[in-house]
């Protein structure tokens, strides 16, 4: 048998409680596809009555500014 690998995206969840509130980064899930990782973040972060809840896949988030290491590598 042929094991093949399924490839597993990371995707943020966003969501916000109240209309007008900020919208907060409550966690993350892993799935093989958007659909699959609609389903996980709707059952695993139902606690709450969201107004809106949105996920993102991480490689499509862009960066605008990076936090700097609390260490610099020591260049010798």
């Amino acid at each position: 048998m042929i094991n093949k690998a399924v490839k597993q995206f990371e995707y943020n969840v966003l969501s916000r409680i109240n209309r007008g509130d900020d919208l907060m980064h409550i966690g993350t899930v892993e799935a093989s596809s958007d659909e699959l990782a609609r389903v996980y973040a709707r059952y695993i972060y139902d606690e709450e009555k969201w107004v809106e809840m949105y996920i993102v896949k991480r490689e499509n988030m862009i960066c605008i500014r990076e936090v700097e290491p609390f260490f610099k590598k020591r260049v010798v």
